[in-house]
């Protein structure tokens, strides 16, 4: 585990990608574990567990099934039962650098902004810049990770990062028109 925490670290960095990761379903599944119990870690007053709980769900199934998707039409492979080694890999470092990432988050937040002063109405600017920072950065890394999963460009990977944000945005919006 200490490896593959490593791997992650230089994924960060831009120094490896997905394919260093062990295609290990175990280690998946773990990482898959490791988001929902980020979750439920409240970094800020008035949040509530099960919204963050529902949104790691939501991020889990539409990242499982963006890079299915990517990944099959990469290889132009109808079959929708074969996961191969890299569906493994790129679910792995996705699910995996997000977990990292919401923990960069939320120390951030709770390091250097005054929880007092965090409301349900507004959002100090503070917050807001880290957020958005942390956020930023994780679209590149995310980037550099499809990538190297897809075999093309920085800017491709970039963009297939973006609409793979873009997808949890909308069916979480979907869901909250559903359910409210």
């Amino acid at each position: 585990m200490a490896v593959s925490l490593k791997i992650f670290l230089d994924i960060i960095t831009f120094s490896k990608g997905p394919q260093d990761l062990p295609a290990s379903r175990g280690l998946m599944n773990a990482i898959i574990v490791l988001n929902l119990l980020v979750a439920l870690i409240s970094f800020m007053p008035q949040t509530i567990v099960a919204m963050n709980i529902a949104n790691a769900i939501i991020f889990i199934i539409v990242t499982n099934l963006f890079i299915k998707t990517a990944l099959t039409i990469r290889d132009s492979d109808s079959d929708g039962n074969n996961f191969s080694a890299r569906y493994v890999q790129v679910c792995t470092s996705i699910l995996g650098i997000h977990a990292l990432f919401v923990l960069i988050q939320g120390t951030l937040i709770a390091l250097f902004t005054n929880s007092d002063t965090i409301s349900a109405d507004a959002i100090p600017s503070d917050v807001a810049i880290i957020f958005l920072l942390v956020s930023l950065y994780a679209w590149f890394v995310n980037g550099h990770i499809f990538k190297n999963a897809l075999d093309t460009s920085m800017i491709i990977g970039l963009g297939v990062s973006l609409l793979h944000g873009i997808a949890i945005i909308f069916v979480t919006l979907v869901l909250i028109q559903i359910f409210a």
